[in-house]
């Protein structure tokens, strides 16, 4: 197959256009034109034109990688979605997220903490946190040191009381503890934030 042309990167990108003389199109990178030596007017033959195929959508796949964590950090079940909606196929993406883990740019247990520091300083209880682990499907196994990131649910309970709980009305402490449940909180934590309140306003 002979490349006729080759369209060099858009200002701003890394990936070249090789033009075939089937009118067919494929998008390299500055690696394959390099290992390749590619040029106009160059015959590729069938299996060297299959290896520059799986390597050049390789190649793809792992910048886009590079571009999803660079702007924030996912799991691998979150990371293979994402790159089969750019159409990768299920084991391409699958070698894309053991490169990434490899190189050290996904780490699950990092992304399982952050979850757990960001929703516990938002005022979210222990409940919440893991709805959003098992959301993102981060293994179990790495829950628990995530869970002690959390801050003391303690201060994320007396807090929003003393913020949000104007009066000692059973409707609005009943509707106070309710918010607090839907926010993650078991009813035994909410009891004795009620009870701790209690005592500092006596």
């Amino acid at each position: 197959m002979r490349i006729e042309k080759i369209l060099s990167p858009k200002p701003g990108g890394n990936r070249w256009t090789l033009y075939l003389e089937d009118g067919q199109t494929l998008r390299v990178g500055e690696g394959e034109m390099v290992d390749f030596a590619l040029h106009s007017g160059m015959e590729l033959e069938e299996e060297q034109l299959t290896q520059l195929t799986h390597v050049s959508v390789m190649s793809a796949l792992r910048d886009r990688a590079v571009s999803i964590l660079s702007s924030k950090q996912c799991s691998k079940w979150e990371l293979k979605r994402r790159l089969a909606n750019k159409g990768a196929a299920q084991q391409q993406a699958e070698e894309v997220v053991q490169w990434a883990e490899r190189i050290g740019l996904l780490s699950e247990e990092e992304y399982a903490k952050t979850i757990a520091r960001h929703y516990s300083a938002k005022g979210y209880g222990i409940y919440k946190v893991k709805d959003e682990l098992y959301r993102r499907r981060l293994p179990k196994d790495l829950w628990d040191d995530a869970l002690h990131e959390m801050e003391p649910p303690e201060e994320s309970i007396d807090r929003y009381l003393q913020s949000h709980l104007k009066s000692r009305d059973p409707k609005d402490v009943k509707k106070a503890a309710s918010a607090l449940a839907r926010r993650g909180f078991p009813w035994s934590e909410i009891s004795d934030g009620m009870e701790r309140l209690r005592i500092i306003e006596d």
